[in-house]
């Protein structure tokens, strides 16, 4: 065979750049919609734990008619609650990010929140992540009552 005879085989060095570069981009926009849907699913599995241990605070609080000292207190079997826990495991009070909630007194007496300071663990509820971590309470907005003015 001649050289002007010969077939084409393989790829030239610029369609190899040009296809991983390709990948690259698609790589890069998949796991941006991947990453922060795994952000958007830690936040919700928070806010689910935040409002189930804020219903176990509030069990204790009225079977005590007080507020427990810290979320400790809901791992120690009570005799209020037929000698049981009120939380069976330690891990049921850390939110997604492995980070303890933490219960905070509210402005009147018997008030109180549940709360995970989100990603960076700080009370600040900004930081790095600022869109990803905001603080998560169990406080919600009060409804006002119909009929009041």
């Amino acid at each position: 065979m001649t050289p002007s005879h010969r077939s084409r085989r393989g790829f030239t060095l610029i369609e190899l750049l040009v296809a991983i570069a390709i990948l690259g981009i698609l790589g890069t926009v998949v796991l941006k919609a991947v990453w922060g849907s795994v952000d958007d699913a830690k936040q919700e599995a928070t806010k689910a734990k935040v409002d189930i241990v804020h219903g176990m605070v509030e069990t204790f609080r009225r079977k005590h008619n007080d507020l427990p000292r810290s979320l400790d207190d809901l791992l120690v079997p009570d005799l209020m609650n037929n000698n049981r826990a009120y939380v069976d495991n330690p891990e049921d009070l850390l939110d997604a990010w492995n980070r303890r909630l933490d219960i905070k007194p509210g402005e009147r007496v018997g008030q109180f929140e549940v709360v995970s300071y989100g990603a960076n663990g700080t009370e600040d509820g900004f930081g790095l992540e600022y869109e990803l971590d905001r603080d998560i309470s169990s406080v919600r907005p009060l409804h006002p009552v119909e009929g009041a003015r």
